[in-house]
Formats: structure tokens, sequence, C-alpha cells
């Protein structure tokens, strides 16, 4: 076995090496064990890469000790989520490992759950509504494939209550809503609102919920204009309700109503695919209809009368089509719009940033960005693109200050005046300064992954080195506070320190212990992280012994998009595909083609496979057709030829017919055109509406009813189909819109996705 007492070539170059064989591995491994290294105590170090998809792709640093195999220590922390509690005092942050907190007071990052093995799969994580002081926390914790129980808990204590013991389930979204202060929280129970008291549920004098309903509605019925106000619409009536006296119109609401109305909306307000904003004054109010109407209202505050329109327009943008939107008010009464955007031309996400008065103002567009967080104070907003967090002056739109030098995971504002950035290298918290710009220099908490790691030459203290181009900053551990501080040597002289040090940096045995890697029976990890014992037994033995357990290939599944002739839900089908890193088919007509040659351009230009649906919408096995080889080899060469004039790329020879209905004389002629047909005819449930249900013919399941029914009959090599959009009929949902939701159901099972034409 090779060891390496120098280095033979420039370390910078080591690192460079270790960074991009990193990078390549990744694209063929799932879980992977590297750079096992021991010191004379016994104590080893050893990273564990992930590459799954739908989650992030890091390493993650470990530290255990060969004579206790039960214990192994986390030394890096990766931000996927991060929460602010304590009112400040202590920054969570949540991955694939657990739960970790690290305090401001004393600079200490611990676990407060863990996984105890490696993770061989790939989980989504689940969203957390934290009140703004910290002190509290919503989450739904899943029961079956859509639901879940609503919890309400005490971050201090953990200890959690029950709101609701039967809510939808959502990958993206808690049905709960704080007042800006964490006093009093808003959450929906079956299709009804109610609100809550953190602390009378704690002490268990919370009144009955009969008592504390708001009205009929879901949770993007109503919003917080501030800690004093609640904004309610239901239907076209816009309510204000004042906390102080949620408790008295909850006890006498059949005489005295809810809220104050305080105007008419003339659209209406549809909670299941509208959204509303409005400004701490409550005399501006933005309504987003169906994704696509905007609206811009000044507030009268008479009951019967409309809100006064000063804008109201479909968005239009001739670059990309929009996946959703932020809106931020200004003190001067307009608003600034964000609205995230799939290229219609490449593909690529970005976003434009409008000013909102009674024209819309494009301000500036910015590449794959992160979704923009405003500041308590709401004068300024922070998001990231391109390596960089930038501030904006909300009020001016004007850069004041751009963070960091490294791709951004994460966000979150302490306060008015301190940011914490989570990025793929580090956490760090960046402070304004008294001239009003962020320092330059944000001030390191911990570390989130690990390029390459080694014991320092006295073989007690770990190094971390995180490499850059031509550069690499070095680490120290500090094994009391489990954190990482920046190494007091610079880089040059731990660079020729070590070039000169007569020891083993990654030795891989001591005098009891040798530690390595090698190959394992279970599939789902490429390799298996082993402890040899030569100065005692003399024995092996795996570090997690699951990981060479026998164990399948993690089992795939295949998206497949069918777009006859609507295109309703093509941008978010893309936005979530995107946001998981998945790459699907999508099966084309030629109607969809002739209707929407960027959207045909935007599906392929997102890198994902095209096969064909023929060149018409006609049901192939109705009487009056002819149908032969002939006639199918013709509909499917003009089906490529428009596709080819749209888009400039050739469709790939999968196809199946209009409707999944074909004969099996139908299927020869296309194979006979050299097209292989793809039949998912029997899980296509989507496509049912609500008058072929009235009709008898079709049973009809809502989009959360199809989930839970694929996620249960869940099987490898299965096909799932979903409509890019549907035009002849109507639904009440539809199952794009819950695309996240299915993709995290079959994830937690334990799926990968693929193309259709991988599978078996």
């Amino acid at each position: 076995m090779k060891r390496f007492s120098r280095f033979p070539f420039s370390f910078f170059h080591f690192l460079a090496l270790i960074f991009q064989f990193s990078i390549f591995s990744s694209l063929y491994s799932q879980v992977k064990f590297e750079n096992p290294q021991i010191n004379a105590e016994s104590k080893y170090l050893f990273t564990v890469s992930h590459s799954l998809g739908g989650t992030y792709s890091y390493k993650t640093l470990f530290l255990a000790d060969a004579t206790k195999t039960d214990t192994t220590r986390i030394l890096t922390c990766f931000p996927e989520r991060m929460e602010l509690l304590s009112g400040g005092g202590v920054l969570q942050v949540r991955n694939r490992y657990g739960t970790a907190r690290y305090s401001v007071a004393d600079s200490t990052l611990s676990w407060i759950n863990r996984e105890d093995s490696i993770p061989a799969g790939a989980k989504a994580m689940l969203p957390q509504a934290v009140s703004p002081d910290g002190k509290w926390s919503c989450f739904v914790r899943k029961t079956d494939a859509a639901t879940g129980k609503l919890y309400l808990k005490n971050m201090s204590t953990l200890e959690e209550f029950l709101l609701n013991d039967r809510c939808n389930f959502d990958y993206d979204e808690i049905p709960a809503k704080w007042a800006g202060d964490g006093s009093i929280f808003v959450y929906e129970k079956g299709g009804n609102l109610y609100f809550g008291d953190p602390k009378a549920v704690y002490q268990k004098v919370q009144m009955d919920e009969e008592f504390r309903k708001i009205g009929e509605g879901t949770i993007n019925s109503v919003t917080w204009a501030s800690s004093k106000y609640l904004i309610y619409i239901n239907r076209d009536l816009v309510y204000k309700i004042s906390s102080k006296e949620l408790y008295t119109r909850g006890l006498y609401s059949p005489m005295v109503g809810i809220g104050i109305v305080i105007g008419r909306l003339p659209l209406g307000f549809d909670a299941r695919k509208d959204r509303f904003w409005v400004n701490q004054l409550i005399n501006r109010i933005v309504v987003i209809n169906s994704n696509s109407v905007i609206s811009s209202y000044k507030v009268n505050g008479t009951a019967s009368s409309y809100l006064t329109s000063v804008y109201s327009k479909p968005f239009k943008d001739v670059q990309g089509s929009p996946v959703d939107y932020d809106v931020f008010f200004c003190g001067d009464g307009t608003q600034i719009l964000w609205v995230n955007l799939i290229g219609l031309e490449d593909g690529k996400r970005n976003s434009s940033v409008y000013r909102l008065s009674s024209e819309l103002q494009e301000l500036n567009r910015v590449e794959n960005a992160t979704r923009p967080l405003l500041s308590p104070d709401g004068r300024k907003i922070v998001f990231a693109s391109q390596r960089l967090a930038y501030i904006y002056d909300l009020n001016n739109w004007r850069e004041t200050g751009r963070l960091g030098n490294e791709k951004v995971i994460s966000y979150v504002w302490n306060g008015n005046t301190s940011l914490y950035i989570g990025g793929d290298s580090t956490v760090r918290e960046w402070k304004l300064g008294s001239d009003g710009r962020f320092e330059k220099e944000g001030r390191m908490l911990f570390l989130s992954s690990a390029n390459t790691a080694f014991w320092k030459p006295n073989a007690q203290n770990i190094v971390c080195a995180q490499s850059a181009v031509n550069k690499a900053t070095f680490y120290d551990y500090d094994p009391f506070k489990n954190v990482w501080q920046t190494s007091a040597e610079d880089t040059r002289t731990s660079f020729e320190f070590m070039k000169k040090a007569e020891v083993n940096v990654y030795a891989v045995q001591n005098a009891h212990y040798r530690v390595y890697t090698g190959l394992t029976d279970n599939k789902l990890y490429e390799n298996a992280l082993y402890i040899r014992n030569f100065a005692g037994s003399g024995k092996s033995y795996a570090v997690y012994p699951e990981t060479i357990k026998p164990a399948d290939e993690r089992k795939k599944v295949a998206l497949v998009f069918d777009a006859l002739d609507s295109a309703d839900g093509l941008t978010h089908i893309l936005s979530v595909l995107a946001d998981f890193n998945i790459k699907a088919t999508f099966f084309l007509n030629g109607e969809f083609i002739r209707r929407y040659p960027k959207e045909c351009k935007q599906i392929i230009e997102s890198g994902h496979d095209c096969g064909s649906m023929y060149f018409s919408t006609a049901d192939l096995t109705e009487k009056g057709f002819i149908i032969d080889e002939e006639f199918i080899r013709r509909g499917l060469a003009r089906n490529e030829d428009e596709f080819f004039s749209a888009t400039g790329r050739e469709l790939s020879l999968l196809w199946h017919a209009p409707y999944y209905k074909a004969t099996k004389e139908i299927k020869k002629a296309g194979e006979a055109s050299g097209y292989r047909y793809i039949e998912a005819g029997r899980l296509a449930l989507d496509s049912y509406t609500l008058e072929k249900a009235a009709d008898g013919n079709k049973w009809y399941l809502s989009a959360k009813d199809l989930v839970k029914l694929y996620a249960d009959a869940a099987e490898p090599d299965m096909i799932i189909p979903i409509n890019v959009g549907i035009t002849d009929g109507t639904r009440t949902d539809y199952l794009y819109e819950k695309l996240s939701l299915l993709i995290g159901n079959f994830l937690d099972l334990g799926y990968d996705f693929t193309l259709v034409r991988n599978l078996k």
C-alpha cells in the first residue's frame, strides 16, 4: 500500500487534483468514503461525499477513534437550511445528517440530533415556519404521501404541540404564518383559518378552536401587514383584523364579524392559485392572479367600494416565462417586483427586477439568482448570484454590498445590521459598518464542507485546506467548540512548513491500526470504510456495518410529460425539475410544436429529452382512419421536421400515440420507422376531468390523491405520465402543481429519477 510522507509536487496542484477528482467522481458515484488518515493516538479522519439526485453534493468531514467503534464526530456542517433562534442568539443549521446549532455567545457548534449512519438515500429537506423571535416553529410531520400533522414546537425545550392531525403535506410551504413579533400565528385546518397564541398553547390555557376561527380559506388567504394587523381576503372582500381584537372577534364573530372590510377586489381572489402582498401602512395591495396578471391597488378604506386600481396587466417578458414572484414595498408607495423566469431561448434561470407604479419599469436582470430575502426593517434585500451575495437598498434599488466568493446555499438576517451567509465552503457572519456598507471580510463561523483535511505535523491538530485557483486557505480545528479558525500561520508559511515535515501527513496506519477504503456488496455505496486491528485480533471490520450489507442498486423511475396542445404548466414543471436537478422526457404533439415553438426550444435547452406524440391530436384508434405503416411514418416524419424547424434539434426516436391510444399495428408501424414506443397509458390519470367523471365514464382523483396513488404503487422502472396542461375539460387541480410533492415522495422511498430511455 503506497503511503505519502512528502509532497513530490506543488501542494496547490495536489489540492486542485483532489478537487477536480471529486467533481469527476461525483458524476458516477452516489456515496463515497475518501481520504482516510490516522494519527499515533488512533484517531482518524475521513470524508464522505454525496452525489444524489435532488440534493446538494458536498463532502462532510468526520473524526473517529479506532479504539471506540461506536462514536464518530462530524467536523463540518453544510447549510442546506438555516434558521435564526432565540432572538438571534442561536443559528440553526439543517442538512442530511441532522440539525446543529451555533451559539453566538460562545461560538460553539453542537448537534442536537443527527443520523447514526451514513445516509444512502436522497431526502428533500422539509421547511419550517420559525417565528420572527426564534422561540417557536410550526412544521408538518409527514404521515403519508400527501398528508401530515401540523405541530407547534418550542425551540428551546423541543416540546411539540399538535395543531392539526390531518393537513396537506408539502415540501415547499407550511400552512402557518407568524405575526412580526412572534406573539400570534395563523394556521390552516380543514378549509378554515384559525389563530393561536404559542404561550397559551405551551401553558395549556388556549381557548377552544371554535372561538379562534378567522374564516374560510387557505393560508394564502392571509398575510400579516405588521405585528398589529392581519389582512384576510375572502373571495373579493379584503378584511383588516387587529391582533388585539382577535380573541374578542373570535368569541363574538356571529354578531360583530371577523374584521373590518377595507375594500373589494375587482378580479376576485382564488387562494389556490392567486397570491397577494400588503404594505405596513395597509394602503397598498399587490395581487397576482393565476401567476400572470399583476394588479396594484390603493386601499381607500371604504367597505362598499372597489380598491383603486393603479396598475393591472398580464405579465409579459420576451426573454422568459415567469415561474413565481416576490413583492417588496418602498417608502414612496411604489413596489419592487421580483420575477423568477426561465429563458425561452436558452432554458436558463434568471430573474428580472421591476419598479411597479402606474407602469412597470425594469431595473435589472440577474442570472441564476437565489430567492431574495428582506431585512426586518424592510429597507434592504439580499440575494445571491455568481458566487456572490448582493445587498440592495430597496427604496432606490442601489447596490450597497457584495459579500463572499463562494456558492451561496442559504442566508438569514440577524436584525438589520448582521447577515449570516451559508456557502458551499464556509458559514460566515457579515456586519454592516458605520458607513452603511457591509464589511469586506465576513467572520468565519465554521466550515460547510471539506475539500481535503489532514493531521498537522504534530499529529494532534487537524487542518482543513479549502482550495481555489492557485491558492489555498488553511483552517485549524477547535475540538472544544467544534468550529474552525483561519490558521495562525499564513498560507506560504504553512505550505513550506508542511513540505519540510518529516511525518506522514496522509498516514493510513499507526502502530496498532490501519484505516482504508475497500469494496462493498452494498450497491448504494461506492465503497466502504474499514479498520484493521493488526496489533490485536488482526481482524478488519467496517466502521459502518450497514454499508457492507448486500443491497440492490437504487430503484429507478422516469417522469414523462405529455404536451398535447397546452403549455399551462410548463414553466412550473421546468422550474421544479431544475430545483431537483432531474432530467425528464417530454412527448410533444405536432399541435403543441406549432403553437409553442419557443417553449419547445425552452424544453430542449433546459437539458430534457424530447420524444414524439405524432403530428396531430387525433385518436388514431377511432373508426374512419386507415392506419398503415406509411401513415404512421409520414406523421412521425412531419413531427420531426416541425420540431427541427422550431429548435434546430432532432427529436429522440421515442414516441407514443395521442392519449396513449394505439393498436399493435400502430406500434409496429412506429417500430418500422425506427421508433421505440413508450407505454404509460394505464397511469395517465391526470387527464381525467370533472366532465368525464360526471358522465360516469372515468373516475376522478385530485392531484393530491394522484400523488398518493403513485407513491403507494411505486415499483422499479415505473413510468409516471404527467400532462403539461389540459384544455378539454376542467379539473380542480393539476398533477403538475404537485410535482415537487411527487418527486419528494419517490426520493423518500429510495428511488432515483432517470430518462425513460434508460429504463428496462
